[in-house]
């Protein structure tokens, strides 16, 4: 039997974000007999991820870069693409898409395969910088249709280089959560087990824009009193926001619950989940949210309405309107069961279009389509 191919992932760090779930979510399920990973990161190397990553049996590589442009730091990548030799570089992310395109023309690496995990990647520098280097590489994944297309037309790469992997869900992870685990949860979290309870899971940053949804409760509350929101994750923003629910008196409605492990069950215990990101590429969360056969209000940003059909299994509304957020949601609080068809409607379409499994299948097809077109 021949040995399996060495394929080695590249990627900016390794904390809590929906490249790095991805990332986990595919390598516990590549075939071993076909594939042997390992994980480089720039920075971050030693948190909750890294260790999920390990516990895999997939070693993990730390290049401690102290900024994101240390020339140390990737003469020490240059040294182990030499003596490692992967016959796949596959790299996550901007940062890591750089070097790992450069780099793999350097050491003569046979496939290398980038990404596009987000319609928007930091600015025009960033779109010149992935268009000058765009040559380098086999194939970029785009993680939604509406990532495709920007890599395609921003990046000005020929439509047949880019193809879209959609992050894929672990549906029975999410689907088959004991009644009474989340009930503890509100338990745990002081929240009263009669309201309404509205919840968000993400990153405390700009692009989530948890502002709006904030502004939104007071609106909410005017047709639902008895209602509760649950902030979960953590982030540059937190401070701003807890102000904010202080300011306008919402202290009592809102609970920032931090950095969670226990996901699922965090979902069990919503009525409704919601999104109001500025932009997406395909957010995890929102599979999570349908797998767990939730209702979702989203903004139509990004490879989101990919994933919730409007009207059908979730409700969509635009960016930067708060009215139009508190509209969605008090529609579902007020309609038990038009709460329960969409969350029905939503776990069925992950579980048809969206599962970890097609994801894992389409990205090994990938591989080994790559790995023929070399010889190997």
């Amino acid at each position: 039997m021949k040995p399996p191919h060495k394929v080695l992932h590249l990627i900016t760090e390794l904390n809590t974000g929906g490249a790095q779930k991805a990332l986990v979510r595919l390598l516990a399920r590549l075939d071993r007999q076909r594939f042997s990973p390992a994980v480089v990161c720039l920075y971050n190397g030693d948190g909750a991820v890294s260790h999920e990553i390990r516990d895999l049996g997939v070693p993990v590589t730390d290049l401690g870069m102290t900024a994101k442009w240390r020339w140390d730091a990737f003469w020490r990548l240059y040294r182990l693409l030499r003596r490692e030799r992967p016959v796949i570089l596959h790299t996550w992310m901007f940062h890591a898409n750089l070097p790992g395109r450069l780099l793999g023309q350097v050491v003569g690496i046979p496939v290398v395969i980038t990404s596009r995990r987000n319609v928007n990647i930091g600015g025009s520098i960033r779109e010149w910088l992935t268009r000058w280097t765009a040559g380098l590489d086999d194939k970029v994944i785009a993680v939604c249709e509406q990532a495709r297309q920007a890599e395609i037309e921003r990046a000005q790469i020929p439509p047949q280089k880019v193809v879209t992997i959609h992050n894929g869900c672990d549906v029975k992870g999410f689907s088959q959560v004991p009644a009474e685990a989340s009930a503890q949860i509100r338990e745990a979290l002081a929240i009263p087990p009669d309201v309404s309870l509205i919840g968000s899971i993400g990153r405390l940053h700009p692009q989530k824009d948890f502002a709006a949804l904030l502004t939104a409760v007071p609106k909410i509350q005017e047709q639902n009193p008895d209602i509760h929101l649950l902030l979960v994750g953590e982030g540059e923003l937190r401070d701003d926001l807890e102000a904010q629910s202080q300011l306008t008196g919402l202290a009592r409605l809102v609970t920032f619950a931090g950095y969670r492990t226990e996901i699922p069950e965090i979902l069990g215990a919503l009525d409704v989940f919601v999104l109001p990101s500025l932009w997406e590429g395909m957010p995890n969360v929102v599979l999570e949210a349908m797998a767990a056969g939730l209702s979702v209000v989203a903004t139509a940003v990004g490879g989101t309405p990919e994933v919730v059909v409007d009207g059908i299994t979730g409700l969509l509304v635009p960016p930067y309107d708060s009215d139009a957020l508190a509209e969605a949601i008090n529609r579902l609080l007020c309609d038990p069961d038009l709460r329960h068809r969409m969350g029905q409607a939503g776990r069925t379409r992950i579980e048809h279009h969206f599962s970890i499994e097609e994801t894992v299948q389409r990205t090994e097809e990938l591989y080994m389509k790559l790995l023929k077109k070399k010889g190997y």
